[in-house]
């Protein structure tokens, strides 16, 4: 990503620095550089995620860099940015390897908050593998719990009063997700995962969008709308590692590629993207040729451009937004929006799909309506759609979509933990239910924001969904929301979570939940064999609706194949396949058990 310096600065900003605020952001880079970077960093992409920064900071805005790990350290101080600031910042790559044992989070958030506080919006952007693991005397477990719960009870609370959001990226699957989606919905934040180049550029951009939003025009089937009105466009377009350079056609029909185009565009081009700047550009339908992957845009500098305020970061299930918008004329004497004026907001999946839409209303000057609650959970995109029959805006920005009240096991697995995530939420007005197995379980609240289910003794080789409902009374309107399903023992080889094909699911269906002793010798085979037979028994009630929806000529297919002798010999290979995988599973069931009752291992939790 060496190349990225000069790129992603053409693209993000081409110009000069246009803060909503009147101070610029101060953006404060926190890297993790506790030992286990070096095994779960091995693409060096803590490099990356520095030349990133370097590349989108704006001149005139702010920014530092600090490392933690047993200790904290600020290399590079929150500064004014020039070209002289990122020739120092890029200097600073070994300390990113300059690995430490411990992982102080609370200790290296508390003083990059806190240093040398700037006029404009501090925003910490958080790089980690890992969990909260500090150094000290006592039980090691007490003193990360506490050192977690202050930095979630106290310091992210404080943080956020002072207007600091905290920006969260994990480099791995393994980190405290609960703790740093926490401290980032906490502090209006961003959180995402980044394991790979493409995804640690992806969670930048979304970051830096949130940071400097910019107007953006829809890339649609490689092509993509340029009014009379842009003064210039920039084109970020993904594509894979060994893919050729796209070719940029102008709405004349003249090709620009990367070896033959105009003085005046600059290109730059890189093994996975493409960046192309196009000042004055003809107005009119511009397409490329060429492979286009997701998150590709095309950002536009015009005096027309939307006037959105600041978009939610987190939006709840359950719970409808409020959307406001406009449109900014620098040339007209008002704000008044132009003849056909059209605004809609659409939620949609990282891949540019359409999960809700809903028109705004004219109100004045401005444009209001509100997006239906969320049905998922996970990263999405929250965008502002303006047009008319001349032109087109849009402004996109990342948002996490979070259940209103989250769950997870706690107390080693005997008891579930809820939590109200939603600020409105609280025991007051909020009554939950839980339903195992098809029984009711008793949900008592612990504090103002916190309820806890006691669980039943359950099969460890059975994996069952806890099915969770909130019911809530706010502004004298009750509505139900249907939380995500805790799944329970999720690596147990058995599961409710549906028939399987591959295996037949006898313990659950039967309702046990005990593995039985073995068999006798002789009776082995005949007990599989009437186990299985009563779960092919239950089979037809369980794929009955799919079948009825397939089409006309499957059904006439498995008629015709049902009559040919080799469907009975696939019919008794399946069976065999079916029961030599059932004992395959109680083998393996009764060798863990053997082996954890002789031995207690240990994971260090230090490099």
């Amino acid at each position: 990503m060496r190349g990225l310096i000069a790129a992603a600065l053409t693209l993000l900003l081409c110009g000069t620095l246009q803060a909503a605020e009147s101070a610029p952001p101060d953006v404060r880079l926190l890297f993790d550089v506790s030992g286990s970077m070096k095994r779960n960093d091995p693409n060096r992409l803590s490099d990356s995620a520095l030349e990133l920064m370097v590349t989108l900071l704006p001149a005139g805005a702010r920014g530092g860099l600090w490392t933690f790990g047993s200790r904290v350290a600020n290399p590079l101080p929150s500064a004014t940015v020039d070209e002289n600031w990122r020739q120092r910042a890029l200097a600073l790559k070994p300390a990113l390897s300059d690995y430490q044992q411990y992982t102080d989070i609370e200790q290296a958030v508390r003083e990059t908050a806190n240093a040398a506080p700037a006029d404009g919006k501090r925003h910490l952007i958080l790089l980690t593998d890992g969990m909260i693991d500090i150094p000290g005397s006592g039980g090691e477990r007490v003193r990360n719990e506490a050192s977690r719960r202050r930095l979630m009870e106290q310091l992210a609370p404080t943080l956020a009063d002072e207007s600091v959001v905290i920006h969260t990226i994990a480099f791995s699957s393994g980190v405290d997700s609960s703790l740093l989606e926490g401290l980032s919905r906490e502090t209006d934040g961003l959180n995402a995962v980044a394991e790979d180049p493409e995804a640690l550029l992806r969670a930048f951009l979304d970051v830096f969008d949130r940071i400097f939003p910019r107007d953006q025009v829809p890339l649609d089937a490689q092509s993509f709308p340029i009014d009379e009105r842009v003064d210039a466009f920039s084109a970020l377009l993904f594509h894979g590692p060994d893919s050729p350079a796209p070719v940029l056609i102008g709405p004349d029909g003249k090709r620009h590629t990367l070896e033959e185009h105009s003085p005046a565009i600059r290109w730059q081009h890189q093994p996975r993207f493409d960046i192309i700047h196009v000042p004055r550009p003809q107005a009119g339908q511009w397409r490329i040729e060429g492979d286009v992957g997701p998150d590709s845009r095309v950002s536009v500098e015009s005096d027309l451009a939307l006037r959105v305020p600041q978009l939610p970061t987190t939006l709840y299930q359950g719970f409808a937004t409020p959307i406001e918008a406009g449109l900014s004329q620098s040339d007209a004497a008002s704000d008044a929006p132009p003849p056909g004026l059209e605004m809609r907001a659409e939620l949609r999946d990282i891949d540019g799909r359409v999960r809700q839409s809903v028109a705004l209303e004219r109100d004045g000057d401005s444009f209001r309506g509100v997006l239906a609650p969320p049905r998922e959970v996970g990263n999405a995109r929250l965008a502002v759609v303006a047009e008319n029959d001349r032109f087109v805006r849009e402004r996109r920005q990342a948002v996490n979509v979070l259940a209103p009240i989250s769950a997870e096991l706690d107390g080693g697995g005997g008891n579930v933990k809820l939590h109200a995530e939603h600020p409105r939420l609280n025991s007051d007005n909020t009554q939950i239910a839980a339903t195992l197995q098809g029984e009711s379980l008793s949900v008592r609240a612990q504090d103002d924001k916190t309820w806890r289910i006691a669980l039943p003794e359950v099969d460890e080789s059975v994996s069952l969904p806890l099915a969770l409902t909130a019911t809530v009374t706010l502004d004298g309107e009750t509505r139900t929301i249907e939380l995500p399903p805790l799944i329970l023992n999720p690596q147990a080889d058995t599961g409710l979570r549906g028939a399987s094909l591959d295996r037949p699911e006898v313990e659950v269906l039967e309702g046990g939940g005990q593995e039985e002793e073995p068999a006798k010798s002789g009776s082995s085979l005949d007990a599989l064999g009437n186990e299985l037979g009563q779960w092919l028994g239950s089979l037809p009630s369980r794929v009955e609706s799919l079948w009825e929806k397939a089409p006309a000529s499957l059904h006439q297919a498995a008629r015709e194949t049902r009559q040919h002798p080799l469907w009975w010999l696939l019919a008794a290979l399946l069976v065999l396949l079916l029961l030599w995988r059932r004992r395959r599973s109680a083998q393996r069931r009764r060798h863990r058990s053997r082996r954890q009752r002789h031995h207690v291992e240990r994971e260090e939790p230090h490099v």
